[in-house]
């Protein structure tokens, strides 16, 4: 009783640290990066994914709710209980809270063939002032049997504005974003920039989009420059000839077609003072869209927010040329007097700045280390982790294993177990019955394996239909990747049964059509004659 009670205050201990701190108000959120690394990818997978920014730098809005963080943005909301992913099926598993941490997993349902598990961490820097964020994730899923994996590393970090600061979407050198005043774009500059919004786009056939586009002077101020929209050359999927061809409009309005159109990829080209800015798209139908954005990186638009860029020319600025007569020693010394003074007025500034750039590299190299240490014990904990559900799971291959054999050497002996289940389908059947029969896995008792029916599930073969239990990945009898159950399901056949019934070639049983297997002996059915 004692023990608990230290280890309770222990733990009171470390989260009263950190809800002492107060971190509600304006924070400064630097660009939200995310890197890919494909481990494998096939062409029915359509393009890899590619590393860019997830969401650009933007001032923040943190508040405190129960000792968790919630950071809203202009169009999301961040929160330490959550991860960043907006995959639509995946849930959170794990969530704790440590004094300067928080550590969250999120992971999709065994059931999904898009299968996903995201760790994700906010770690509070010495001094209050800086949050860093930090997620690791690895994507798994088939499409027309090709099995596609890429590892994806995400960060960002946030630091408190001032009190009294106006926050701004500008970056200094080291990726903080810092307040400065707003400019004044009543009379707009030479243009110097074209923009085109978003830089990526997922597109289903049909659809109608618009894209932004604007010109921009040098304090980011729009200018009433004019831009011209056209597409680029189409190329379609099935290299096949197409007479329809997508269309946009003098506004930026993509349109789609349906009629004699299939997944296709093309540029939409954006044209303005001579240079040209493309933005990519990708139409697809509506059954491949989900698969692709899940795939894809983009955001749950089917887009890139990130703008595709093209640099104006502009005139340079000319510098006026002075000269000086050479009419007397006076006026020599004084020129001279002149040059040297400004080379030491220019001596002296470059002084200052080397020190200062001395001084800010240093910091910089603080700043690494210290990340670089975070990010060591950040990996630890998640190796550790993997590694306890490794020995969890092959506790779990054992249990079932054992359970099969108690299962076998019972019916061996003619006793009656009672109610079993299959551990691949997780199927239940009455007393008697030893063999699935829509897959042919060993039943095992409910009886005293109840922790085992609530476990994972086994996967079946999709070309001979038999089940295996969880751990094994590939059937030993054709070679084919295991799927997950509802994958080749039975159930989901013709609404009418079958008129025959089904034999046993080995003890003669006779079984109802829908049964695949001999629920005794675990042999395939054959039809009757």
């Amino acid at each position: 009783m004692i023990g608990l009670t230290v280890v309770a205050a222990s733990s009171s201990s470390r989260f009263a640290r950190a809800a002492d701190v107060s971190f509600d108000g304006t924070w400064a959120m630097a660009p939200l990066t995310e890197s890919f690394v494909v481990q494998q990818w096939g062409a029915p997978c359509g393009p890899p994914p590619v590393s860019g920014t997830m969401l650009p730098a933007a001032p923040v809005t943190i508040q405190n709710r129960g000792g968790e963080l919630v950071i809203a943005r202009d169009r999301r909301v961040l929160r330490t209980d959550s991860c960043l992913d907006l995959l639509p099926t995946l849930a959170r598993q794990t969530h704790s809270r440590e004094a300067r941490s928080w550590r969250t997993q999120c992971a999709t349902p065994p059931s999904d063939p898009r299968h996903a598990v995201v760790n994700t961490a906010f770690f509070l820097a010495p001094g209050d002032d800086a949050i860093s964020i930090a997620e690791t994730g690895r994507y798994e899923f088939t499409i027309s049997g090709e099995r596609c994996v890429a590892d994806v590393k995400r960060a960002a970090s946030m630091s408190r504005l001032p009190a009294g600061a106006t926050p701004t979407t500008s970056s200094n050198a080291t990726g903080t974003e810092m307040p400065r005043a707003k400019p004044n774009c009543s009379a707009p500059g030479e243009p110097v920039r074209l923009e085109v919004r978003p830089s990526r786009k997922l597109l289903r056939l049909g659809d109608v989009f618009a894209f932004r586009g604007v010109v921009i002077d040098a304090n980011g101020c729009a200018t009433s420059t004019p831009i011209q929209w056209a597409i680029g050359p189409v190329t379609f999927d099935d290299h096949m000839p197409h007479t329809v061809r997508p269309y946009i409009d003098a506004t930026g309005k993509l349109s789609a077609p349906v009629g004699d159109f299939t997944d296709a990829t093309f540029d939409v080209v954006a044209s303005a003072a001579g240079r040209e800015a493309r933005a990519s798209v990708e139409a697809t139908s509506s059954a491949n869209y989900e698969a692709l954005l899940a795939q894809s990186g983009l955001d749950s638009n089917g887009e890139r927010d990130e703008p595709a860029v093209a640099i104006l020319a502009t005139n340079a600025i000319g510098a006026e040329r002075a000269s000086a007569e050479d009419g007397s020693s006076r006026r020599r010394l004084t020129f001279v007097s002149i040059v040297g003074g400004l080379a030491l007025i220019l001596g002296i500034v470059a002084f200052i700045g080397f020190r200062r750039a001395r001084s800010a590299r240093e910091a910089e190299r603080v700043a690494e280390v210290r990340h670089a240490e975070k990010m060591r014990d950040y990996e630890k904990r998640k190796s550790d982790h993997d590694r306890q559900h490794a020995e969890q799971m092959r506790a779990h291959i054992q249990s079932v294993a054992i359970a099969q054999q108690q299962s076998a050497a019972a019916a061996a002996r003619g006793i009656d177990t009672g109610p079993a289940f299959c551990p691949s389908c997780r199927r239940e059947f009455p007393g008697g019955t030893a063999f699935c029969p829509f897959d042919s896995n060993r039943l095992v008792a409910i009886a005293g394996h109840e922790e085992l029916l609530a476990g994972p599930a086994g996967g079946i073969c999709p070309a001979c239909k038999r089940g295996f239990n969880p751990g094994v990945r590939v059937c030993p009898h054709d070679g084919e990747e295991l799927v997950p159950p509802a994958a080749v399901d039975p159930r989901k056949g013709p609404s009418v049964p079958p008129v025959r019934g089904k034999i046993c070639p080995t003890c003669g049983g006779r079984f109802d059509g829908a049964a695949a297997f001999c629920g005794k002996d675990g042999t395939q059915l054959v039809l009757l004659n």
